[in-house]
């Protein structure tokens, strides 16, 4: 007689909960994909956490009675039907809601709330990345279906956090920042949906001395002119910003003007790429090759000031003669571009041009490019102001050890000893 044997349940097998098991009763699969699947679960759970909400809260499960003696704090009301939009498409649930609890707070339901904030989020970084309110409106309905309650002008007002964020951000005070590096440059864009001009945006970015990149402001200048620069640098002090050690820019006299007025006892460092360039511009095209790898061992071949001294020596010898107006521009304040030799080394490559504010105004061209001319001033600023943050979250940190900050002690202390030293070494080469 064959043995009856018994059934064993797994050790980790648990059962299914009765409002789950209901769930999937319900579920047509022959006529869904993953993600209706997807938002069919998402339904369940939402509505499932917010009832488990409401038992931890007054403290008994549904259909139990209260206590004798324990305090009243409310009971539950039946529910209600709500919706909202996330990253899987248009939620429809019933609610569960209590009643007489004004002390009860969903974590997961917030009055009136159409969509959860990372939602909105993501909303916004798409934007700032590149995607046009069109395109973004598509992209949603791609993914959560036809359902997503997202039309254009949803969109723009939740983009519109932005423009609040970018006027706080801009007023805000720098008097507890401790700038070590801060880079001054321009962009110049097609701002106004008119045929005007392209307007010159100024940007002001800094290293911190911990080795944190920061972007530090962003205004209209209309163009690059000395007012233009010397209100923007001005705004800086007057919000509290200390002298950085080193301020790095172009050749524009705007804004050398503008660092020379305002921050009197930091360093100047002229972009060296942006020198290299205009040396190159007063010699044959045939010639440059020659000229430019001459150029780049002052600038760039270099492991010492003195190293770097003496092949200034070996380019005056090979091309003053051939070319005196390229010879004439490298000596023009000389002095401000190799002053990066005065720094740690481990620096020199990130502080020599502004090739860092060069490749984010690739990226704000990049984005700009998707929505062309910009309705408004505010609009396009608090843009850039985004697409900015983003650049910079994106950088490594500078290395900043106790032989660096060393370093930067002396050359605070001892400035115009390094800069005499520094303009002698110049002219004597």
């Amino acid at each position: 007689m064959p043995v009856k044997r018994k059934s064993v349940k797994k050790r980790n097998e648990k059962p299914i909960d009765a409002s789950l098991q209901i769930g999937l009763s319900q579920l047509n699969l022959p006529g869904m994909n993953l993600m209706s699947l997807l938002q069919f679960g998402g339904d369940l759970l939402l509505k499932e956490a917010i009832a488990a909400e409401i038992t931890a809260y007054l403290g008994r499960k549904q259909y139990q009675h209260r206590a004798e003696g324990e305090p009243f704090k409310g009971y539950r009301n039946g529910h209600q039907s709500s919706r909202i939009d996330s990253p899987i498409g248009s939620l429809e649930y019933e609610r569960p809601k209590v009643a007489y609890a004004p002390d009860f707070q969903s974590q997961f339901h917030v009055p009136h709330m159409r969509r959860p904030e990372e939602f909105a989020a993501a909303v916004t970084d798409m934007y700032i990345n590149g995607t046009s309110t069109r395109k973004v409106k598509e992209s949603l309905k791609a993914i959560t279906g036809k359902r997503a309650r997202m039309t254009r002008s949803t969109v723009s007002r939740i983009t519109k956090r932005l423009r609040d964020e970018f006027a706080i951000w801009k007023t805000r005070s720098l008097e507890n920042l401790d700038v070590a590096y801060l880079f001054l440059d321009a962009i110049r864009i097609g701002m106004r949906l008119q045929s005007s001009p392209k307007d010159a945006v100024l940007i002001a970015y800094a290293i911190m001395s911990d080795g944190r990149m920061e972007l530090l402001a962003i205004d209209l200048g209309h163009s690059e002119s000395d007012r233009s620069w010397g209100k923007f640098v001005s705004d800086l002090k007057a919000r509290g910003l200390k002298d950085p050690l080193l301020v790095c820019s172009d050749g524009n006299n705007g804004v050398i003007n503008a660092i020379d007025s305002n921050f009197t006892t930091s360093y100047r460092q002229r972009c060296v790429k942006h020198r290299e360039q205009n040396i190159l511009d007063a010699v044959p095209k045939q010639e440059q090759e020659a000229v430019k790898k001459a150029l780049k061992r002052i600038f760039y071949g270099a492991t010492s000031l003195a190293q770097a001294k003496q092949f200034l020596k070996d380019f005056k010898k090979q091309f003053a003669k051939t070319y005196p107006t390229a010879m004439e521009r490298l000596l023009t304040d000389l002095d401000q571009c190799l002053g990066y030799y005065l720094f740690p080394p481990n620096h020199w490559k990130r502080i020599r041009t502004s090739n860092k504010l060069e490749r984010l105004n690739k990226e704000i061209r990049r984005r700009l490019k998707v929505i062309g001319r910009h309705p408004d001033e505010h609009g396009c600023l608090s843009l850039i102001y985004a697409v900015s943050q983003n650049y910079a979250k994106q950088q490594n940190r500078f290395t900043v050890t106790d032989m660096e900050r060393a370093v930067w002690r002396n050359l605070r202390e001892k400035k115009i000893e390094m800069l005499t030293q520094l303009e002698l070494d110049v002219w004597a080469a």
